[in-house]
C-alpha cells in the first residue's frame, strides 16, 4: 500500500479497500494516458469512488499521481525480487547461462509492463519527486539482481565483483528502459531493434562479467 507524500493514510479496513481501488484504477489510467491524460474524474469512473472520497485521501492530482507511481513501482519491485529469489533453477545453470538468463528476465519484465514503465519514465523527466522515488525502486531492483548473480562471484574475474554486476544491471536497465519509453522513433540509423537488444545485451553482460579486465 502506498505511503507517498500528500496521501492521508486510511485507518479502517474499508478505507484500505477503497484506497486500493483508487490506486489500481489510477495505475491503469496513468499507464494508458500518461500524466497529461491522467484525470481524477477518470480514476473515479474506473474505481467507482466519488471525487470527494479521492480528495479525502489526496490533496491534488500530483499527490495522486505520485501515490499511483509508488504503488506501481512497489508491484514491479515485488516481481523483480520474486524473479531473482533463490531457487533450484538458478543453482542448476552454468554461470554464463545464468548471467544471460538474468538479463533476459529483466528485459521481459520491463517489456511486460511497458505502458506503466513508459509513463513513469516520461513523467520522471520533469518531476523530481517522482524521479527520486523511481530511482529508489530501480536501486532496489539492482540489489535483487546483484544478489542473485553474486552467488557466482568466484567465477567473475574482477577486483570489484559487485560493481561489475551493478554495471551489468545498469547497462541492461538503461537499454530496455530507453527502448520501452521511446521506441523506434528515437533510434539512430542502424541502431539495434528490440529483438537485437534482447539478444545482444545479455551477451554483452556475459562478456563483461566473465572476461578478465585489462
Amino acid at each position: 500500500m502506498a505511503t507517498s507524500p500528500g496521501l492521508r493514510p486510511p485507518r479502517q479496513a474499508r478505507s484500505h479497500l477503497t484506497l486500493q481501488r483508487i490506486l489500481d484504477a489510477g495505475r491503469a489510467v496513468f499507464a494508458e494516458n500518461g500524466y497529461d491524460g491522467f484525470t481524477i474524474a477518470e480514476v473515479c469512473r474506473r474505481s467507482g469512488v466519488s471525487a470527494g472520497a479521492v480528495y479525502t485521501r489526496f490533496r491534488d492530482k500530483d499527490a495522486l499521481v505520485l501515490a499511483v507511481h509508488d504503488h506501481a513501482m512497489a508491484g514491479l519491485l515485488d516481481e523483480v525480487r520474486a524473479m531473482f529469489a533463490p531457487a533450484r533453477e538458478w543453482d542448476e545453470l552454468p554461470t554464463a547461462v545464468l548471467v544471460e538468463r538474468a538479463v533476459q528476465l529483466l528485459f521481459a519484465h520491463f517489456r511486460r509492463h511497458a505502458p506503466i514503465v513508459r509513463a513513469a519514465i516520461l513523467r520522471a523527466a520533469v518531476d523530481p519527486t517522482l524521479r527520486a522515488s523511481g530511482a529508489r525502486a530501480v536501486e532496489a531492483m539492482s540489489d535483487a539482481f546483484t544478489a542473485r548473480l553474486l552467488d557466482r562471484a568466484a567465477d567473475f574475474p574482477h577486483p570489484d565483483r559487485a560493481a561489475a554486476v551493478r554495471s551489468a544491471f545498469a547497462m541492461s536497465f538503461e537499454a530496455v528502459s530507453w527502448d520501452v519509453a521511446f521506441g523506434a522513433e528515437f533510434r539512430a540509423t542502424g541502431a539495434l531493434g528490440p529483438d537485437d537488444l534482447d539478444e545482444r545485451v545479455p551477451a554483452l553482460c556475459r562478456m563483461l562479467l566473465l572476461t578478465p579486465p585489462g
